[in-house]
């Protein structure tokens, strides 16, 4: 019994920190989570305070052996899971799994899987926190009783393989009520008017800004007349310059990433998908192989925290010196706040792990997905300690009887931390520096031009997740998983970077919405988040705020259950759209076989016309990548698929939405297809 058995999740993590600690330590990894609830019931009783059943995950039983021999045979037993909420409660379910106690364990965690804060974690660990483990308990039975509980209900009036979620159907209403936004949305015409005028043979354009001393915005002038109105004015006087100001403004770096703005800034600049940034972060924070040694590249990947040790900051006060020269340095280090009253999941902001290591450096032991996302990072964490960009900013105001124009312009004078960070600066108008207080413009002529107002646009991920933090609503670990459940149940599409909610999503959320309103909306969603961090803080019972939740719950779903097949007849006729049957003219009506929902003739059985209810537009713009076609909607006994048109000759498919409700069919491969996840 000499040495020491660590546990963690992941076999890259085990040996990057395997290569650290030496043979003193055996590293096992648990291959993720060992306990959970079981996947066929709901697995918790509510009258005995909300007590749950955790069973063995299918699979980890020979994990767990494995385990249990290895702690018997060592003289301490570490856990070194993740340092979030997550982690903490795999952490406490481990020490169930392998039959010891609490205080048989030591925690340790750390930020970053760099030698010196593994060694550091391993010389002052702890004991499992109960207040982190029982805030994720809440949030899992939480999601538990929601998810397990509606989603029957869609299952039975609609289709197999549908499901609600706390959080998910949050977000899927947010994208729905926006294209109802859109939807609805009446253009207005509007009309702005402007001075296009000459200056040393060189046009400037000025915009009318203010009339009788009244700033207007863009949307002021609504009538053709007044548009007209205010040229033949401005024709009787002239445009005389009323004042010149020039004043240099400073541009502040961006702080360095936490979870939300590194998905949101991976989507915008590398086009990736919250899912794809979290898989390769996880990459990257777990270990590389450089050099045949294991290195964690950057650190911990969930955190809503901007805060940087002091020893990164150094390195980066150091490199920016070194490489760009003093002038690129501000008087004072940049120190970063998070603006979320709440942030909790972690100490630090994602930086990578040492500054030297930089993107030139390591570039050729990355993939290209990996690069992209560590160069990202590496210029972000960079930029944030270099010098504000300095911006000389030219304000002209000139004056035509009662109107006041004005024109702008923005010149660069020192690119600052823009030198690595890429930023848009708008230039405004080319003004020359002649112009003078009380001088004369030669206008060319005034002019006036007809705009419409634009619709509020779809959201992207980049600003689902924006508002998901903005309200609140999830933390870190929680945005790409339940933007991922959104498609994976096909109740939304990308369609050029913007997420379209599907004829499925939308009827989950109207049902959603007349029945389950008053929990699954923002300011519910984020009282609960309020509240599950009030556990963490040992403020409130976990088992207090199911109760609290269960009082307000039970009543809508008892309500739901009474009326939801009387309500469904909106439903079915937002499905069926008044479209008519091609063959006699009859009414389509909804109908449902073990294939989930179609759309069937009602002169059924003299006629026996069928259409899909699913939205021709749900492959987007895939394509089979064998034969380079548009894949098609198809419907099998796994549920709702896209497939190649070319069948039985190519057999490519890809999962659209599977049968929830049976783990057995979590995972299937079809023949000559690629494996996919229901």
């Amino acid at each position: 019994m000499d040495k020491a058995l660590v546990i963690v999740e992941s076999p890259t993590k085990a040996k990057t920190i395997g290569g650290i600690l030496g043979n003193s330590y055996r590293v096992m990894a648990t291959m993720g989570h060992v306990r959970d609830l079981p996947s066929k019931k709901l697995g918790i009783d509510i009258n005995k305070d909300f007590e749950p059943e955790y069973q063995v995950i299918q699979g980890k039983k020979s994990i767990i052996s494995k385990l249990k021999k290895a702690a018997g045979e060592s003289s301490e037993i570490f856990l070194a899971t993740d340092e979030d909420r997550e982690g903490e409660a795999i952490a406490w379910h481990i020490v169930h799994a392998i039959g010891r106690e609490n205080e048989d364990v030591k925690r340790v965690a750390f930020h970053e899987i760099v030698p010196d804060a593994v060694k550091k974690a391993f010389t002052s660990p702890r004991t499992i926190s109960m207040g982190l483990v029982n805030s994720q308990q809440a949030r899992r039975i939480l999601d538990r009783i929601v998810g397990y509980t509606i989603s029957p209900l869609l299952a039975r009036n609609l289709e197999r393989g549908l499901s609600a979620g706390r959080v998910q159907s949050v977000a899927l209403r947010l994208i729905v009520e926006r294209e109802k936004e859109i939807e609805a949305f009446v253009p207005q015409t509007y009309w702005t008017v402007t001075a296009e005028a000459e200056k040393e043979g060189k046009p400037v354009t000025f915009s009318l800004a203010e009339i009788e001393g009244k700033k207007i915005d863009r949307h002021f002038i609504r009538e053709s007349q007044l548009a007209e109105s205010i040229l033949v004015e401005l024709g009787k006087g002239n445009l005389t310059v009323r004042d010149k100001k020039e004043s240099i403004k400073k541009i502040k770096p961006y702080p360095p990433f936490i979870t939300s703005t590194l998905q949101q800034e991976a989507s915008i600049k590398l086009g990736f998908s919250s899912t794809k940034t979290m898989l390769n972060a996880q990459q990257l924070y777990e270990g590389i192989s450089i050099e045949g040694k294991n290195m964690g590249l950057i650190t911990y990947m969930r955190t809503d925290s901007p805060s940087v040790a002091r020893s990164a900051l150094n390195q980066a006060v150091k490199h920016i010196k070194e490489s760009f020269g003093e002038e690129y340095l501000p008087e004072k280090p940049f120190y970063y706040k998070s603006r979320s009253a709440s942030a909790q999941e972690a100490h630090e902001a994602i930086r990578p792990t040492t500054v030297e290591m930089t993107p030139g450096r390591v570039e050729k032991f990355l993939n290209g997905d990996q690069y992209k996302l560590y160069a990202l990072i590496w210029n972000r964490f960079v930029a944030s300690q270099m010098k504000e960009a300095e911006v000389r900013n030219i304000l002209l105001e000139a004056e035509n009887g009662r109107y006041l124009f004005t024109a702008e312009k923005n010149g660069i004078i020192f690119d600052g931390f823009t030198r690595i960070w890429e930023t848009r600066i708008e230039t405004g108008e080319e003004i020359s520096d002649g112009f003078e207080k009380g001088e004369k413009i030669t206008v060319i002529k005034y002019a006036r031009e007809e705009h419409q107002t634009n619709p509020p646009p779809r959201y992207t991920e980049a600003s689902l997740i924006k508002t998901l933090e903005k309200y609140g609503i999830g933390r870190p670990s929680t945005y790409a998983p339940t933007i991922s459940i959104l498609f994976n149940r096909g109740y939304v599409r990308r369609e050029k970077r913007t997420l379209v909610p599907l004829k499925i999503g939308r009827m989950v959320c109207e049902i959603i919405i007349n029945h389950f309103s008053e929990i699954i909306n923002t300011d519910f969603t984020a009282k609960m988040e309020e509240d599950l961090d009030m556990i963490v803080e040992g403020n409130t019972e976990w088992t207090r705020l199911m109760s609290d939740f269960y009082s307000k719950y039970k009543p809508m779903l008892d309500k739901a259950e009474e009326s939801m097949s009387q309500n469904m007849k909106a439903v079915e006729e937002m499905l069926v759209n008044k479209k008519v049957c091609p063959l006699c003219n009859s009414p389509l009506t909804v109908k449902r076989s073990k294939f989930g929902m179609f759309l069937g003739c009602s002169r059924y059985p003299d006629c026996t016309y069928k259409d899909s209810i699913v939205d021709e537009n749900l492959a987007g713009d895939k394509t089979c990548p064998n034969c380079k076609v548009p894949l098609t909607v198809k419907k099998g006994r796994y549920g709702t698929f896209l497939a190649c048109p070319n069948y039985p000759e190519c057999k490519h498919t890809e999962r659209i939405r599977g049968n929830a409700n049976n783990s057995r069919n979590r995972f299937k491969k079809r023949p000559g297809g690629k494996t996919i996840q229901g």
